[in-house]
């Protein structure tokens, strides 16, 4: 296990307005709150003053709903953690995104922006509660460019209420015609104490969900899009070295109010309550001191949601053991044509990764019934 992360996550919790769907941690802006923050978070990045990391995700919540002074404040915080050749990502809505933060992110090393788009069409934007139209996206992503930031990713949100898979072709469309490096793809999920949720609507059918995923599978795969990560799509090389940390199982900070962390063997998540963050930022709400059998388990969740899987030589050094000897089953997979072995990696076919929680499952057995 790294001793010392390459990776930054910091969060900001503030957005100009609150999706139906959204169940991150997040509050309506308020110019003073945002100062305590900030302030808060410069203490919180002292603690790392010294160390440099290879990413940095600034996330939310909406990060350019800041203005620009306050925005400028957080980019040259986190600019002086940077190593040299880092990448450095910034969340941002269309409707709160212009060419002067623009050129600020470019002058502080921002080189990544991921748009929080979800739809083309202007009947699913008015039902997710988003702001903005797929004009405004598309205006979005030319500034960006315009100010020299061309890695940029747009996310699509699919399975939405009422949605079919006429409507999803159509987004698909659109969002190809962004000609973006990077689409980021989710099913809606209704989590508990979103508007949605409270509203009693209804997600998907699995069958539903399926579908829609198989589509966006062919369509970006004949568009030149590689699925590395099951809900990620790149061309090649321009794949989010931030969330391939996450994916990977690797270490990595984390930063603000509610952010989650993974240091020293200790996965944690900071305070939620913004009153409490700003008396104590550094405070660790909850932190859990992962087992050798936890590390394996979040081990396997992680790295079959890639596409190239994980490596067996590098299972066995990690946790000095055999992978078939602690996984059995994985055999039947196999056979099942669920997981493939290539090249001395395990990872799941297309299959699989529809089915993933069902293979999950079965692994997660042989655990109780194998000594390992």
């Amino acid at each position: 296990m790294p001793s010392s992360p390459k990776s930054l996550y910091v969060h900001i919790p503030f957005c100009d307005h609150l999706c139906a769907y959204c169940d991150f941690c997040k509050v309506l802006y308020r110019p003073l709150w945002a100062e305590d923050y900030l302030t808060a978070l410069d203490r919180e990045l002292f603690f790392y003053s010294s160390h440099r990391f290879d990413t940095i995700y600034l996330g939310g919540g909406t990060p350019s709903c800041l203005p620009l002074p306050q925005l400028c404040h957080v980019l040259t915080s986190c600019s002086l953690l940077l190593s040299s050749h880092p990448e450095f990502t910034l969340e941002a809505n269309p409707e709160s995104f212009d060419l002067e933060k623009a050129k600020a992110c470019a002058k502080h090393g921002v080189n990544r922006i991921s748009f929080g788009v979800q739809s083309s069409q202007d009947k699913f934007l008015d039902l997710l509660g988003r702001k903005h139209t797929f004009d405004e996206a598309k205006k979005a992503v030319e500034i960006a460019r315009s100010a020299g930031i061309d890695n940029i990713n747009v996310d699509l949100m699919y399975a939405l209420p009422g949605e079919t898979v006429e409507d999803l072709e159509k987004d698909i469309d659109a969002f190809l015609s962004l000609n973006v490096p990077h689409i980021s793809t989710y099913s809606l999920i209704l989590e508990e104490g979103t508007a949605f949720h409270n509203q009693e609507i209804k997600e998907a059918s699995e069958d539903l969900q399926a579908d829609m995923y198989e589509r966006i599978l062919f369509r970006l795969r004949n568009a030149g899009y590689r699925r590395y990560e099951v809900s990620n799509f790149a061309k090649p090389g321009l794949e989010s070295r931030h969330n391939q940390t996450y994916w990977k199982d690797q270490e990595y900070v984390g930063i603000g109010l509610g952010a989650s962390g993974y240091e020293n063997g200790i996965r944690y998540t900071k305070q939620k309550n913004l009153t409490a963050y700003l008396k104590n930022p550094t405070l660790r709400k909850e932190e859990e001191k992962v087992s050798l059998k936890e590390d394996r388990s979040y081990y396997l969740l992680c790295n079959l949601r890639l596409e190239e899987g994980f490596s067996l030589g590098e299972f066995e050094n990690r946790f000095s053991i055999d992978f078939f000897s602690c996984y059995p089953s994985a055999r039947k997979k196999i056979s099942e044509g669920l997981l493939k072995k290539d090249g001395g990696r395990i990872a799941c076919t297309d299959k699989g990764m529809l089915l993933m929680d069902a293979v999950l499952v079965d692994l997660s057995m042989d655990e109780e019934s194998v000594s390992c």
